[in-house]
């Protein structure tokens, strides 16, 4: 049993993963209570954004004792392999939520793997985001509970944009080791849910792609210019973060 707090209310909650799901789902029940039914790949900072974002609507069915079952999100995307001359992007299963409830202790992924966040209030006039093996969130004492949600999700959409350019430079680096035709550069963008796309023959990257290992930004990369599948002999484990995961920073 999971527990997310706002204002001076509870909402108590079951995670249920199903394997082969590719949507998500809030039922409200008389015996089981709220039951988050999620694919496999979310893990539970996942699903707290999910219940923070449906608080009002999650407490208005609990309030009213009916059942009820939220409409799922929409299903999930897989990445396809693209036959035609013109590339295609995959897409993204989910796009990043826009506001969230940060607590100490919250796992944000970052290239594929899971950091901490330590949230420090302190005696500072502006809130700050540091990276040393964790995320740690500086933010002012006097900061409430929504400024201080607000501003650790800035302050994190700040920290992951800032080395968007960095990381898929590198991850570029290491495809045109294996594909010639390679472009000589990659930018980055706010794509929605697309993980990344080509403009002006420029091949623009969804900047939350720093949630999943280089070996899958390579691969998505690859998939804008080339066939991918054919490009990389582990193709299959390279995109296969695709299907199991979300964008969703945070």
């Amino acid at each position: 049993m999971y527990t997310y707090q706002t204002g001076n209310q509870t909402i108590d909650y079951k995670i249920e993963v199903v394997p082969n799901r590719t949507d998500i789902t809030v039922q409200i029940c008389d015996k089981e209570g709220v039951k988050v039914i999620i694919p496999r790949g979310l893990n539970e900072n996942n699903v707290r954004s999910i219940i923070a974002r449906k608080a009002t609507w999650i407490l208005k069915q609990l309030n009213g004792s009916q059942p009820a079952e939220e409409k799922p999100a929409a299903p999930k995307k897989e990445a396809v392999k693209k036959e035609t001359a013109k590339k295609e992007a995959p897409k993204a299963a989910a796009s990043a939520a826009k506001t969230g409830s940060f607590e100490e202790g919250d796992k944000f992924p970052y290239l594929g793997r899971q950091y901490r966040l330590n949230i420090v209030g302190g005696d500072v006039a502006k809130a700050e985001m540091t990276f040393r093996a964790k995320f740690i969130a500086t933010v002012p004492e006097s900061w409430n509970e929504q400024q201080t949600n607000e501003g650790i999700g800035q302050l994190l959409t700040e920290w992951y944009q800032g080395r968007a350019g960095e990381k898929f430079q590198e991850a570029l680096k290491s495809v045109k080791k294996a594909a010639d035709n390679a472009p000589e550069s990659v930018k980055w963008d706010e794509l929605g849910e697309e993980y990344a796309t080509t403009q002006d023959n420029t091949i623009v990257l969804n900047w939350r792609l720093l949630t999943a290992p280089l070996a899958t930004i390579e691969y998505v990369i690859a998939s804008q210019f080339t066939n991918a599948d054919e490009l990389f002999e582990d193709a299959a484990e390279r995109k296969q973060w695709l299907s199991d995961n979300t964008l969703n920073a945070f």
